[in-house]
């Protein structure tokens, strides 16, 4: 029984969505030929609110994690609540809550059907994107992974919020990665610590040539670890939450990144791990970052 002039919502209710999702031939060439492709919805309202609530226990540290809290330098001045200046938690992998991403049964259908039926989360973060947070530079994200073929590893970026040209979202270079190029990275002008990107940028990812991808809650992007992408400023006043897990072929083997152009990502990251107390290979801080996802023992 309702009160006089008040209407009552009836509670909501979610059709469940099926445990497996078919790419067509068309979706699959695209994919091919630009290194990209969006699925909208695919990711289900529950889901996603499970995932926003749990990144607001971790930046009010409600929960115990081992994840990597990173903040917002120009922010974090303001002293303004926790979620005003987080701007990501990085290593989610091994969170009860953030995993139930990877093991999504929709979106590991369609990594598997990219990169092969045995899969590792080899990198699990979940971005918050405050206003007032600047631009990610264009880059490439097989930059930073000592694994290879870069055929078998694959990105899943997930919108959570609204995504708009106005919060940030993230561009793309169709096509960039057929050329099958790494490029040099390094601190660019207008990029925070650690958000490296293509020294060449204004040949490499010309403004002109950038495709916006706005994107609505459930929207999933996959992306090839050599396209070059970005992501603009936050000039609105709403946050910009995603999730985004890289997922890689247990057979992936690694690789020496000495004297490469991927050089530069392992000095930053031993750099900060040595400062943390820890002396440890490039390679194995990939190895501790990883989770078996699916299928047989994985060679990372």
């Amino acid at each position: 029984m309702s009160l006089p002039g008040v209407k009552v919502i009836p509670n909501p209710t979610f059709a469940e969505l099926p445990d497996s999702y078919k790419l067509s031939a068309e979706q699959r060439k695209y994919y091919d030929d630009n290194g990209y492709f969006v699925i909208k919805e695919l990711i289900d309202f529950a889901s996603l609110y499970s995932y926003k609530q749990r990144f607001s226990q971790m930046a009010k540290g409600l929960v115990a994690t081992a994840a990597t809290i990173i903040k917002e330098p120009s922010l974090v001045e303001k002293k303004l609540n926790p979620e005003d200046y987080i701007n990501k938690i990085q290593d989610i992998a091994y969170d009860d809550v953030f995993v139930q991403y990877a093991q999504n049964p929709r979106l590991l259908d369609v990594v598997s059907q990219l990169i092969g039926d045995d899969v590792t989360a080899v990198h699990s973060m979940i971005i918050n994107k405050p206003p007032g947070t600047g631009r990610h530079p264009p880059h490439q994200d097989l930059f930073y992974f000592p694994f290879r073929p870069a055929d078998k590893i694959v990105a899943a970026w997930t919108a959570i919020d609204d995504v708009t040209t106005d919060n940030g979202c993230l561009f793309v270079i169709p096509g960039s990665h057929k050329k099958e190029t790494l490029y040099a990275h390094g601190n660019v002008p207008d990029s925070g610590k650690m958000f490296h990107g293509i020294l060449d940028e204004d040949r490499v990812a010309p403004v002109g040539e950038r495709v916006p991808l706005e994107m609505s809650p459930g929207d999933t992007v996959f992306f090839h670890p050599y396209l070059v992408h970005g992501s603009g400023p936050n000039v609105s006043k709403n946050y910009r939450k995603a999730i985004t897990f890289h997922f890689a072929n247990n057979h992936c083997h690694y690789i020496d990144v000495k004297g490469t152009v991927q050089e530069v990502a392992a000095d930053d990251v031993m750099g900060v791990a040595k400062k943390k107390g820890f002396e440890i290979a490039y390679q194995d801080i990939w190895r501790y970052k990883s989770r078996l996802i699916k299928g047989v023992k994985s060679n990372l």
